[in-house]
Formats: C-alpha cells, structure tokens, sequence
C-alpha cells in the first residue's frame, strides 16, 4: 500500500481559549483534495497550518503532522516551505514583495530553491512566466506587483510558487478575488500545471461548484472541524446536515 504524501492526526490550533482548528485528521496523496466551508470554519488556518504558518500567539498541537515521511513537527520548516510544499494566497497583492520587480522575486526563488546561476534563473523565470498565458511576459517581468492586474498577479504568485517543483500545492481561495472570466482562466492553468506535473494540491474554497468540478475528494469543514469527507463527484449527494446547507445556499443563489 503507498504510503500518504500529507498525514494529519488531531490537529488543532488555539487562540487562549478558541480553537481554530480542531482536532482535524486526514491523509492525502497525489490527488486533488478541496477543503468547503463558510467563512471562519478553519479552513485557512488548517492550510498555514500544514506549513507551520500560525500566527503570533497561537498555539498548534498534532499527534502527527507528516509529510513525505517527514515529521513537520520537528523539522527545519526552511527545507520545506516553498520547495517541497508551496502555497498561493487569495490576494498576490499582500503576499508579492512590492518593492521587487516580478522577475526579481521568481529569480530569487529559483536561486535560493534550485541552485540556479543568475543567467538560467532569469531564462527559467520567463519561461514560467511565458507558461501562464501571459501575452507579453518579458514585460511583466519587469514590473512591480502594483502594476499588475489581479488575474496577472494571480498569475505571477503561481508561476513563483510553481518554480521550485514543488509535490504539494496549497491555494488558498485563488480565485475569489478575481472576477469570473479571469478565474476560470486561472483555475484552467492550475488544473493544467497539476496534471503536467503529477504534483498534489488543496484547493481552499467556499465555491462548492468549483470544488466539485476541479478536485477528487471533499473535507467539509465547520467550526475548525471536518464534519464529512467524501468523493467530489458525490458532492451534491452529501449526507451531513451542514453540507446540505451549504448546498441549499447555493441553489438559492442560482435561482
């Protein structure tokens, strides 16, 4: 039997006396796994999480916390973040550097990640770059987080987080942000680039049809806890009261 990329036991995350996450299991493997819920069920902070990302004050506990047989717990988180498990954020407006040129910063992480000389970094930054179905890339190159669109910058935090190869990808509700036809267009490179590179991803949503068209399997989170796990084909079919809800919410708006 393969071993599992990512396993989780009971893991929770708390603030003095409120738990974000609780005591949330799961095991994953190179598949396409969407994490569904409201808004303040848990479901970004069990991503930061996973890469030791908790904020000032809060206090994370697992009896286990995997990945690639490596104990994230005791690790050095440094050989891991962004070479073996990258994560894109909702807004590339608060996670890109704006005081660096887009080519800059995907430089950097090919030279800190794969030991790339000035040269090939630059030559691999615009073939990245060139791969998210940018029309001019030598140009986005060159220009700084606030001269971009949010679908470009989009664009560009994948392409950087992309560059090290990593065997995980976290998204963070990467389209949210972004209006409908430039979403797709988004969403449409990352199914690619996952199927291209035989990599794993989480895709954090509240868009159950999102979910249900791009992922293998559901967590279905509520309160920092996951109430029901279950094949993304069988979403509408879902048994748990909360997911019905979330269903029914959901039609409500379509009609």
């Amino acid at each position: 039997m393969t071993a599992p990329l990512l396993d989780i036991e009971d893991l929770s995350v708390r603030f003095g006396g409120h738990e974000a996450v609780r005591g949330v299991s799961f095991s994953m493997g190179r598949e396409r796994l969407g994490i569904v819920g409201e808004s303040g069920a848990g479901k970004s902070m069990l991503g930061r999480a996973i890469m030791r990302l908790s904020p000032p004050g809060a206090a994370m506990t697992a009896k286990r916390l995997a990945f690639d047989g490596i104990d994230l717990l005791q690790t050095d988180m440094r050989g891991v973040r962004g070479k073996r498990i990258g994560l894109v954020f909702q807004d590339p407006r608060f996670s890109l550097n704006p005081a660096m040129t887009v080519g800059e910063q995907i430089e950097e992480v090919l030279r800190v990640h794969r030991s790339l000389r000035p040269r090939a970094a630059r030559d691999e930054a615009l073939k990245l770059i060139g791969g998210m179905q940018i029309r001019d890339p030598i140009a986005v190159l060159r220009r700084y987080p606030h001269q971009l669109s949010g679908g470009m910058g989009q664009r560009a935090m994948i392409a950087m987080m992309l560059a090290p190869n990593p065997d995980l990808l976290i998204a963070d509700e990467p389209t949210s942000a972004l209006d409908a036809s430039v979403a797709s267009g988004v969403l449409a490179l990352l199914d690619r680039e996952v199927a291209r590179r035989g990599m794993a991803i989480i895709l954090i949503s509240h868009d159950l049809d999102l979910v249900a068209s791009f992922c293998d399997r559901v967590l279905v989170m509520l309160a920092g806890e996951i109430v029901e796990t279950l094949a993304a084909s069988n979403l509408a079919a879902a048994r748990h009261p909360y997911t019905r809800k979330l269903l029914s919410a959901r039609l409500k708006l379509e009609a």
